[in-house]
Order: structure tokens, then C-alpha cells, then sequence
């Protein structure tokens, strides 16, 4: 497999994640939300399981992770209304900052 294809399919997993884990607060806990997001899990954890093959899984599970919380949190102030915390952006950005002191520390 590609490496280009590896990180197709983990923007795939990441974007997969942030839909299911949305469709709880769109649907108020109704069971649609709850078929909605088991479908998405599965096909976030089916397509991290591909990019992994390629990826290193800590540097794969390391970007899933942060940019799933960033893209959340930047989704839930821009449509929800939501507001975070001094503490929460830091840690927002200590997270980005994590993912590329990840990949730089990555062994080609």
C-alpha cells in the first residue's frame, strides 16, 4: 500500500470519529444517534486499521486522537454555540504540537 493512500484513510478515520461522536449531540441521545454513531466507529476503526499497515500506530493513534478533539471542539463552537476554556485551547494546541513532535521523532 501507498503511504499517500495510509494518510487518505486515516483523514477517513479522523473525519468518520468526528461524525459519529457528533450524531450523539445532534440527536439528543435518541436511538438514530446511537445507530449513526456504531456505524461510524466502524468504519473510523475499519480505515485506521488500514492506515496502520503504513503508519506508525503512535504516530496513526496520536493524529486520530487530537485532530478527532480539535476538529469536535472547533464544531461545537461554530454550530453549537459552545464556549472552551483558556486551559482547553492549550490543550488543543499542546496536542497539534505532540502530533508534529511525533512525526519529526518518526524513523523513516
Amino acid at each position: 500500500m501507498h503511504k499517500t493512500k495510509s494518510w487518505i484513510f486515516l483523514f477517513i478515520a479522523i473525519i468518520s470519529e468526528v461524525i459519529a461522536t457528533l450524531s450523539l449531540k445532534i440527536s439528543s441521545g435518541a436511538v438514530w444517534g446511537y445507530i449513526t454513531m456504531g456505524f461510524f466507529i466502524v468504519i473510523s476503526y475499519y480505515f485506521m486499521a488500514l492506515c496502520v499497515r503504513i503508519i506508525p500506530i503512535g504516530t496513526a493513534y496520536a493524529i486520530w486522537e487530537a485532530f478527532g478533539l480539535s476538529l469536535i471542539a472547533i464544531v461545537g463552537i461554530i454550530v453549537f454555540g459552545e464556549k472552551i476554556t483558556l486551559y482547553q485551547e492549550i490543550g488543543i494546541v499542546l496536542g497539534v504540537i505532540g502530533i508534529v513532535l511525533i512525526n519529526l521523532g518518526e524513523k523513516k
